[in-house]
């Protein structure tokens, strides 16, 4: 038998692929690669990893091929697939990377605006979607866009595009949204009566009593008694109740509240009947069911938030029924006993209330010492309240120099630019802001950009009022860059209005845009060992792998099993690689496959 040649191989392996049988094409894949070093075989080597949902192996592999092949938009997208399958917030970088090497890439942008739209990005998903949209027109594509454009506040845009694409009703639930938020409710009942008429769609049925409710209450309170469906639909029953609530009915929304719990057994209804019981003018049956509810939810913790919303509720309840020394009485076993950072807040919330700063200001530094995120930020709001705006800075910065989630750090700038103006005054804490972002930008969702563009328009203006004119424009002119499109809270025009105004009290107006926005990060081969064991936090036998391949340039994965005495070597390398590369850092190279397993080299110089 005549045995097939490279090119017949290679062709297999990706039938092999086509065919799902990813297994047996990456075996092919390395026994090829262990010959002849070919990026069409590495790229379908890592496609049949990350099919097969060896994610880290998959993973690893994209990250060194998109070193080498920084201009491969289908790298960088599959590098993405990997990352948000993995829940890690860098995927959003590489999606941004593949639609721009190619925006015609639709599987990337599809994949993308996806991405965008499950994450509430809506912001970031609007401008793909519309691409998307003149490319294909296909219906998904179409119905998220109507999504997104509602998620913007755009209901008109929304409409719009529905009618203008002829999209089913049925199929476009969003399109009710729309008409919801455009206050269009006489249109929005009729059609999504109609739709659950016909389909008995549960959804459409909320939304028809809801829209009828804001134009005709007593009609809408006699379908929601009349339709059979409202009593088993827990939504639309808590939407009745809210409904009867809003009309002072405490009878029939108690009644109605005991029916709906017995079909959802859910906390947050269980605080309805608690509300509905304080206004029912029976204080006691109210005092006595806030509290089993407070012990029940501080047994399981389960959702914080609602804890919070809960135990507020409470405070507010018992501050408004009970003397001072009752409401202590009453609130600090309850709540206090309780060391969680919910519980510390919440009783420095009470003292505030009851006009004992000392009391409230220790609790508020216990919720920050239990948690330097959540009651840290809710310490600096106190002190920024009081006036004590040298510990604001000084907690808030030790807050903004330490937190390491996007996500965190939004929520950190949006404490900073309250609207009353005090933190976002600071200029030291404004300038890490900026420096935090920076560091962080290709990872910011739209949201985050928008406070990223906030935190350039802020220390612009405070530059134009110490008259450092060219760091004025210099930060006007990174904030209209970073500002993603469709912004309402932050416009274009905020930055031109004060760009304008430092060019014209500016008298030579020299350039600035030769000012670099970030500096150069060290490469490995600029880092001492110790320094970078420090900076990756290598465990010991990541450094003894790291020093290894420093000493002899390249080495294979069994040299590696004696220099570290197991055979996980594969698993530790792959671990390295990544947390060189989420620093930014080309450490370790994967060269192939040999009979001593595989082949790794040295990135530095």
């Amino acid at each position: 038998m005549i045995p097939s040649t490279v090119n017949e191989q290679k062709r297999e392996a990706f039938l092999l692929f086509e065919s799902g049988r990813y297994q047996e094409s990456l075996d092919l894949c390395y026994r090829l690669l262990a010959t002849e070093k070919e990026q069409s075989l590495e790229v379908l080597a890592a496609t049949n990893l990350f099919s097969m949902g060896r994610l880290e192996d998959a993973g690893v592999f994209f990250r060194d091929l998109c070193q080498r092949m920084p201009e491969s938009s289908y790298v960088h997208s599959y590098l993405a697939k990997v990352l948000e399958a993995r829940g890690d917030d860098g995927a959003i970088a590489e999606w941004r990377s593949a639609v721009h090497l190619d925006p015609t890439n639709q599987d990337a942008l599809r994949s993308y605006a996806e991405y965008l739209v499950a994450r509430k990005d809506f912001l970031g998903a609007v401008p793909v979607l519309k691409r998307l949209v003149v490319q294909g027109k296909k219906p998904g594509d179409l119905t998220n866009l109507v999504r997104a454009l509602i998620g913007i506040g755009e209901p008109q845009e929304a409409i719009t595009t529905f009618t203008a694409y002829g999209l089913d009703p049925c199929g476009c639930p969003e399109y009710l949204d729309a008409l919801c938020l455009a206050k269009d409710y006489l249109l929005a009942a009729k059609t999504a009566e109609t739709i659950w008429h016909e389909h008995r769609n549960p959804a459409a049925l909320r939304t028809y009593l809801f829209a009828l409710s804001q134009y005709d209450i007593p009609a809408a309170l006699a379908r929601y008694a009349a339709i059979p469906e409202c009593q088993q639909e827990p939504a639309i029953l808590f939407d009745q109740i809210q409904l009867l609530v809003a009309q002072g009915d405490y009878v029939n929304a108690r009644a109605a509240t005991g029916a709906l719990l017995a079909i959802a057994d859910l906390p947050r209804y269980h605080l309805l009947e608690c509300e509905l019981l304080a206004k029912s003018g029976v204080p006691a049956e109210a005092r006595a069911a806030y509290e089993n509810l407070i012990a029940a939810e501080l047994q399981t913790k389960n959702d914080l938030v609602l804890l919070e919303q809960i135990i507020t509720r409470y405070r507010e309840f018992i501050l408004t029924h009970l003397s001072r020394d009752e409401t202590l009485a009453r609130f600090i076993p309850v709540v206090s006993d309780d060391v969680n950072v919910v519980s510390l807040r919440e009783t420095a919330r009470m003292y505030e209330a009851l006009g004992e700063s000392g009391e409230a200001r220790a609790w508020h530094y216990r919720a920050y010492r239990a948690d330097y995120l959540t009651g840290g930020l809710s310490y600096v709001v106190y002190l920024a309240r009081h006036n004590d705006l040298r510990e604001c800075e000084k907690v808030m910065l030790y807050i903004l120099a330490n937190v390491k989630k996007t996500k965190d750090l939004g929520h950190v700038a949006a404490v900073i630019m309250e609207p009353d103006g005090r933190m976002c005054r600071m200029k030291r804490l404004v300038t890490l802001l900026i420096k935090r972002f920076t560091e962080q930008q290709q990872m910011l969702s739209s949201e985050e950009l928008v406070l990223f563009a906030r935190a350039y328009l802020f220390a612009a203006t405070l530059e134009l009022e110490e008259a450092d004119y060219s760091l004025c424009k210099y930060y006007c002119l990174c904030g209209m860059d970073v500002l993603p499109a469709y912004s309402r809270k932050v416009l274009p025009g905020d930055f031109l209005q004060v760009l304008c105004t430092a060019k014209e009290r500016s008298i030579a107006d020299p350039p600035v845009l030769h000012r670099p926005t970030a500096e150069t990060m060290p490469s490995v081969a600029d880092k001492p060992e110790l320094e970078l064991a420090e900076q990756l936090e290598l465990s010991a036998q990541e450094q003894q792998i790291v020093a290894f391949l420093r000493l002899h340039r390249m080495a294979s994965e069994m040299d590696l099993r004696k220099v570290t005495g197991t055979r996980r070597v594969v698993g530790i390398v792959n671990r390295l690689i990544a947390k060189a590369a989420a620093q930014g850092i080309r450490l370790i190279e994967k060269k192939g496959v040999s009979e001593d397993g595989e082949i790794y080299s040295y990135a530095g110089t």
